[in-house]
């Protein structure tokens, strides 16, 4: 018996995940929403994906948004390539240089992979962790790990960051919000539940015809998405990879 599959809409950036529900929504016109057993949520859904619409456009019509992802990706490099240089350190020849690497990761850590998290905790979480690791009394364990210049170069990209989504916000003030994760976060438990009543009319088979085609041309899509986040998966996993 073939039910939707799962898809982690968390891990969707935001024009996948409004391109996915756009799918969605498509696919529900098509084989229509009472067919599905569905018609008393797709308003909210219809209405939640209509918000995320007028979010993207909001998003996208500011002309500092490029900038601010092409800045970020520079700051998550630049914390990769600090992360690499610890752990590789940590397997040193000489014992100076591991225990340092060793002492300079458990500063890492405590602030976990930073890349993971919204702008604001992520500019927030770097601002502290620079603070942490260009203090006086752990620039000698930076210096032996051979990071200084590598530190200061992430507070300047973290510093440039902050500035420029400042700069975004404030000429978006006068516009109608365009916070984008936060009607994500309504119209995702919507789609959760109609997917639960699809698959749970397949399970007690009580489907409709219109239903069964509506999973096999779901899933078919999904496949796709799925598809896409191991590929981003795999090629993060490959740039964490220390050199041998």
């Amino acid at each position: 018996m073939q039910k939707l599959e799962n898809i982690a809409l968390l891990r969707m950036r935001n024009n996948e995940h409004f391109q996915f529900m756009t799918d969605v929504d498509q696919l529900i016109v098509t084989n229509q929403a009472s067919e599905l057993g569905i018609d008393s949520l797709y308003p909210a859904f219809k209405t939640a994906l209509t918000a995320e619409d007028a979010a993207m456009r909001v998003e996208l019509g500011s002309m500092k948004s490029k900038s601010i992802e092409e800045l970020d990706k520079l700051r998550d490099k630049t914390w990769n390539a600090i992360s690499l240089r610890v752990k590789a350190t940590i397997l040193s020849p000489l014992a100076a240089e591991a225990e340092s690497a060793e002492f300079v990761s458990r500063i890492i850590d405590l602030y976990g992979d930073l890349r993971a998290k919204s702008y604001n905790e992520e500019s927030a979480g770097l601002s502290n962790l620079v603070a942490d690791l260009q203090l006086a009394a752990n620039a000698e364990h930076v210096n032996k790990v051979g990071i200084q210049r590598w530190v200061s170069e992430l507070k300047n990209q973290n510093d440039q960051f902050q500035t420029v989504f400042n700069e975004r916000n404030a000429e978006l003030a006068g516009r109608e919000s365009g916070d984008v994760r936060a009607v994500r976060l309504q119209i995702d438990p919507v789609y959760l539940q109609m997917a639960e009543i699809v698959n749970a009319t397949l399970v007690m088979g009580v489907a409709k015809p219109a239903a069964i085609s509506f999973v096999g041309q779901l899933n078919e899509k999904i496949k796709y998405y799925k598809t896409t986040l191991a590929s981003r998966t795999g090629r993060g996993k490959t740039e964490e990879k220390p050199a041998e």
